[in-house]
């Protein structure tokens, strides 16, 4: 693992391997409290284990609000 995470179940996630957006529905953990597998579930029901150094956080871009308009 080259970065230490903890993920959480039902976060969601991207797979870097095939650009697959999941969630995760498991998680194996060391000793010391870090996630070193998960398991994914996709859209359509199908899930895979995959290392964390396969797992990207998923991270959504919005449009910046317009010119005086509240959040």
């Amino acid at each position: 693992m080259t970065e230490q995470q903890k993920y959480q179940l039902g976060e969601s996630v991207v797979n870097r391997n095939t650009l697959k957006m999941g969630r995760i529905v498991d998680a194996a953990d060391t000793d010391d409290g870090f996630t070193e597998s998960v398991e994914i579930e996709y859209e359509g029901g199908f899930k895979e284990w995959i290392s964390t150094d396969s797992v990207a956080r998923l991270l959504l871009e919005v449009d910046p609000p317009r010119n005086n308009e509240l959040l």
